[in-house]
């Protein structure tokens, strides 16, 4: 599942879109460099999430989240059994 870039924003902290799957669903997230790293949100939502060392990291994490609800790997691990 590689993540593949539909838009690119020119605002003071360029914005993308990614779009990938997971579910069977298409799922939409922004990526937003900032100062301390990469953040990556829903379309519709305004809670972000990270940050993250780079893009990649970040799409990693969202197609997580999108799959199970969590990135706790505690919690994975025992959804796992």
């Amino acid at each position: 599942m590689s993540g593949q870039t539909l838009s690119t924003t020119n605002q003071m902290a360029r914005s993308k879109k990614v779009q990938f799957q997971a579910l069977k669903r298409d799922i939409i997230v922004e990526l937003q460099p900032r100062r301390k790293g990469v953040f990556w949100n829903y379309a519709d939502t305004p809670n972000r999430y990270g940050p993250f060392k780079n893009d990649q990291q970040a799409i990693q994490d969202a197609k997580l989240y999108s799959q199970y609800g969590t990135t706790n790997k505690t919690l994975l691990k025992l959804g796992a059994k």
